[in-house]
């Protein structure tokens, strides 16, 4: 299991954070990242460069991500013809 895993990035994410080398989270993204997934508000202040667009950003992306996907479920539910 990941770093990234663990803290409940999905798999897809995790895929292209890898792909940039990202292979552990920096101590800002590890703890924003659960907080934020868990809908949770976070304020948090540290140095240029430590990780903090990533902490964001990448709970941000996956909550787009999960959405777009509920929403073509939904899509895909509601096209099925009745019987």
């Amino acid at each position: 299991m990941s770093a990234f895993e663990e803290l409940g990035v999905c798999p897809e994410i995790i895929k292209a954070v890898e792909e940039d080398d990202w292979l552990l989270p920096t101590p800002i993204q590890a703890e924003s990242i659960p907080l934020i997934l868990g809908g949770g508000d976070v304020c948090a202040a540290a140095e240029t460069g430590s990780g903090k667009t990533g902490a964001f950003g990448l709970p941000a992306l996956q909550i787009v991500h999960e959405s777009l996907r509920a929403a073509a479920q939904a899509a895909v539910v509601s096209m099925k013809p009745n019987q």
